[in-house]
């Protein structure tokens, strides 16, 4: 008897009193993040039709194939492998404009699950979040193709009365001076609309390039470069083809939340953080007068202007799909809700930091990978004390 206990002791095997299992396996957690993703996917699927359908099933194809190629080489298949490349490719493909040529999610992808999952030993091991990984070594690659400038100041949408079927090619150019909303446009003869993405009036108006209309500051961006801010919810702007409906992200992220798969407190904390740093932080003056503070504030001719232009920050641009399916991953955040509080508020607050003053393109992806390279330090910081022993 005593020598039963003795080598219980030795090998520490756990009694069955205080344990339980969760409940849910690897494969669980793949198809909840990969149907969540999915729903964001069909929504873009509809807004900008058969080609962005064909960027996500490429860049799926790609993370299948890379990772069966990684699992040859290694002579063993990697555990949840296939499932994981998958989402891992549509979760990159969600990060692209519909109009990329075929190769850049194809490449994306691939570099994603090698270079992002597999050199640091597959799934549970890796360090950033893969497809993210994938995403900003191929922004830098294909800069020309990927950046808010030159032939890519415009993108386009499908129009109404062509949604899901129409082709991005040829489209109309919106001028956005006097541009009612997309919801209000009489059917177009043309199946898409071409016009700027509002993140980058946001950008150019932060870098003080929008001159002011006299003594209003704030409204010449309003009325003449974004569109509606209700298109900016439903996804009918330009932009990601997973990061321009709101609506679809906010459904992803509670279906989520309640699978248990996603904290809350991650994608509040994310959110809450940029929208308090798009209402401090200040920007130029287009008039050259030097910085205007605190912009939440600002009000022209009785409109508060200075609220509309916090809630451009928090549903432009690629924030929201941050916010529910980027920065969410369970083996790239902190274990502990209060670490992930501190985790998704310095994704907020530096998004907003990049956007405001022209450090990087794609300023939530790059915003994720440096708080992952943290959550190392962040987990010991915010790790609780053990009962009973003293703090060392």
């Amino acid at each position: 008897m005593k020598a039963d206990l003795a080598i219980q002791e030795a090998q520490w095997v756990p009694r069955a009193a205080p344990h339980r299992h969760g409940g849910s396996t690897h494969v669980d957690v793949m198809g909840s993040w990969t149907l969540a993703a999915g729903i964001v996917g069909l929504c873009g699927a509809v807004l900008f039709g058969p080609a962005a359908a064909k960027v996500l099933l490429l860049a799926m194809l790609a993370g299948i194939g890379a990772d069966f190629v990684v699992g040859y080489a290694r002579g063993r298949p990697v555990v949840g492998g296939l499932s994981h490349a998958s989402l891992t490719g549509l979760l990159l493909g969600l990060t692209l404009p519909a109009t990329v040529p075929w190769y850049v999610p194809a490449i994306g992808a691939m570099v994603a699950v090698v270079f992002g999952k597999a050199l640091f030993g597959g799934l549970g091991h890796f360090v950033w979040q893969p497809a993210l990984v994938g995403r900003v070594i191929i922004q830098i690659v294909f800069w020309p193709t990927l950046s808010l400038g030159g032939d890519n100041a415009t993108a386009p949408v499908l129009a109404p009365g062509h949604l899901l079927i129409g082709r991005l090619e040829p489209a109309v150019q919106v001028d956005m001076p006097g541009y009612t909303g997309w919801q209000r446009l009489p059917r177009p003869d043309e199946p898409a609309l071409r016009m700027e993405r509002p993140v980058s009036a946001l950008r150019a108006f932060a870098e003080g390039h929008i001159p002011p209309d006299g003594d209003l500051l704030y409204t010449p961006l309003l009325r003449d470069r974004l569109p509606p801010w209700e298109d900016t919810v439903f996804g009918t702007v330009p932009g990601p083809i997973g990061a321009t409906c709101v609506l679809a992200l906010i459904v992803a992220g509670l279906y989520l939340i309640y699978r248990g798969f996603l904290r809350w407190q991650l994608p509040t904390a994310m959110l809450a953080a940029a929208g308090l740093a798009a209402a401090l932080l200040p920007i130029e003056s287009g008039g050259g007068d030097g910085w205007d503070w605190f912009p939440v504030f600002a009000v022209e001719q009785g409109r508060a202007v200075g609220v509309a232009y916090v809630l451009y920050h928090v549903t432009a641009g690629e924030l929201m799909l941050g916010a529910f399916l980027l920065a969410g991953d369970m083996t790239t955040t902190p274990m502990r809700a209060r670490g992930q509080i501190v985790f998704a508020a310095g994704v907020g607050v530096l998004t907003v930091f990049m956007r405001l003053y022209g450090v990087l393109e794609g300023e939530c992806y790059w915003s994720i990978l440096v708080m992952n390279t943290l959550v190392g330090v962040i987990d010991r910081r915010t790790k609780r004390d053990v009962l009973g022993m003293e703090p060392a």
